[in-house]
């Protein structure tokens, strides 16, 4: 069976602010064998009502990040993904944006996330690979470098982007020598205050990530303070 005759009849949405780019984004999602579903038009205020939506017309979907330029949404495609992927609708996220936004606005959902696209990968059969791979996930076929252990993460540094607060940090686990950027908004509430250079967390993370784009963050913990006689320090 050709990738064709597998898509026959499967609708995927492409939800992007700019008509032109959504045209392009369908070329190739056509040329995958999928019907397509152009949602560039209008304004949706509520996540869920677009997500809603795009479940009741179609079987999975192709989200840019930055939907709000035009006015679109008052929320950012990576949240949109992420609401699809609770309904269990395989769904790509692309951008053109990717180093400035994937440790900021796309971390923050990033663990519902399957697949993040740069816009100059995107073509036919990275879409495709990207629906079948989505899809495995939402079956509970979670790949190695999606799945998160308990780890250390040291803090190095607290700063603000976008008026929000952001963690700079290591994860030895994954890359003792590489820093990587995440959300405060992540982390509990009554931990925020602790959130300093040298302290550390522990948090679920998926320490098999090829590269920092793809790692997310979960569940943290303040971790004990390292023992000056363990050994370790």
């Amino acid at each position: 069976m050709t990738v064709t005759e597998a898509c026959n009849n499967k609708t995927i949405a492409i939800v992007d602010d700019d008509k032109e780019l959504a045209e392009v984004t369908a070329w190739d999602v056509e040329e995958a064998g999928y019907e397509t579903l152009l949602l560039f038009e209008g304004h949706f205020q509520d996540v869920n009502e677009l997500a809603s939506r795009i479940m009741n017309n179609a079987q999975g979907a192709i989200c840019d990040h930055r939907l709000m330029n035009s006015g679109l949404t008052n929320f950012y495609g990576a949240e949109l993904v992420a609401a699809l992927y609770d309904r269990k609708i395989p769904s790509l996220l692309i951008t053109q944006y990717t180093d400035i936004d994937a440790p900021f606005s796309i971390r923050k959902w990033r663990r519902k996330i399957p697949v993040l696209l740069n816009r100059d990968q995107a073509d036919a059969s990275s879409i495709a690979k990207g629906i079948e791979d989505c899809t495995s996930e939402l079956h509970g076929n979670i790949p190695s470098t999606r799945k998160s252990y308990r780890t250390i993460v040291r803090i190095t540094d607290i700063d603000e982007e976008s008026h929000e607060r952001v963690v700079d940090a290591f994860v030895p686990g994954w890359n003792p020598h590489k820093a990587v950027r995440f959300p405060a908004s992540l982390v509990p509430e009554h931990l925020r205050d602790k959130l300093k250079p040298n302290v550390r967390l522990f948090a679920r993370v998926n320490i098999g990530a090829e590269k920092p784009d793809d790692l997310y963050f979960e569940k943290f913990e303040l971790a004990p303070e390292p023992d000056e006689d363990d050994g370790l320090t």
